[in-house]
């Protein structure tokens, strides 16, 4: 029988395949395990995150395996993201204007001005 190509499942499980232990490469092999197990033993993990301008492509990637570590690492991640983002959030306006040379207006106070209307005697 011909081969017209090689799947690219097999081909990625092949790459990841050798991430493992080679216990662990061996057991699989032995087993014949499917290449959809080998690749369910990974996840793609942004290495600059995706929020701070990380791209999605190749080179951004890191393919990690499975577990409370990468959980652990992902919570992590989120909580930075989050921080960064309300923090850029907040100086935005404040930042634009130094760049630009200029003074930031003033904020309106949420408090009345003075003199505070006067109480009617009663």
């Amino acid at each position: 029988m011909k081969r017209k190509h090689i799947p690219l499942i097999e081909i990625a499980a092949s790459a990841l395949a050798d991430k493992l232990t080679s216990v662990e490469r061996a057991e699989l092999v032995r087993a014949e395990a499917p290449a959809a197990a080998v690749l369910r033993m990974f996840t793609p993990d942004h290495i600059a995150l995706h929020c701070w301008g990380g791209s999605d492509k190749w080179w951004n990637l890191d393919m990690r395996r499975r577990g409370p570590e990468l959980k652990a690492k992902d919570r992590a991640d989120t909580s930075r993201a989050a921080k960064s983002v309300r923090i850029e959030g907040d100086w935005k306006k404040f930042v634009h204007y130094l760049h630009t040379g200029k003074k930031p207006p003033k904020r309106k106070s949420r408090w009345p001005s003075r003199p505070f209307p006067k109480r009617l005697k009663t």
